[in-house]
């Protein structure tokens, strides 16, 4: 449901259950809020619901000691992307990911993202570099569908908008679930 506009619902109700069942499974991948047979859409390759389900029900429905491989098999299935058009599937046992990492990143008064700390002097100099934003109320109807859909690119807007940049990344970012996002003001 990568797509969807019920994001977090799969993610939520996995949560939820797991406190109270210890085995039940979830796919995320990119499905558009529809079964994948029936998300006709990239990125690739497809995820064949049907025959898990099918596993699943012949678990717990039919007592079918021949499918109790299901409960040995990883909890989530999450579809991860490797360019704008392919993926992969990979296989997880909890959630969240025990692997997962915090970035922290600090804004600089030149606009820019640093993982760097900075020092107490540099501190009190960006309080005296305050970036102002100007009410612009028709920055942001540009995106385009919200319900899932997605946004076109908003960067014509940049000038309009409050944009910190970091240095080329050079390494694999992999973001799996939410991004969470902390910003401290001081006004």
């Amino acid at each position: 449901m990568v797509y969807s506009s019920y994001k977090d619902v799969a993610i939520n109700i996995y949560e939820h259950a797991r406190q109270i069942s210890p085995k039940i499974k979830v796919v995320v991948g990119p499905f558009v809020h529809a079964m994948p047979e029936y998300a006709n859409r990239n990125p690739g390759p497809g995820f064949d619901s049907k025959a898990e389900i099918v596993r699943w029900f012949n678990h717990w429905l039919k007592d079918d000691n021949e499918n109790d491989d299901i409960l040995n098999e990883p909890d989530i299935t999450l579809f991860i992307r490797t360019s704008l058009t392919t993926g992969t599937y990979r296989y997880e046992p909890q959630w969240p990911i025990p692997r997962q990492r915090t970035r922290r990143m600090y804004m600089t008064k030149d606009r820019m993202l640093t993982e760097q700390v900075p020092s107490a002097t540099e501190g009190a100099r960006n309080n005296n570099n305050v970036d102002i934003l100007e009410y612009r109320p028709w920055i942001g109807f540009e995106g385009g569908l919200w319900l899932g859909g997605l946004t076109e690119n908003q960067q014509t807007f940049d000038e309009y908008c409050l944009v910190y940049q970091s240095d080329p990344v050079n390494e694999t970012i992999e973001i799996v679930g939410f991004v969470n996002v902390s910003l401290q003001v001081l006004i």
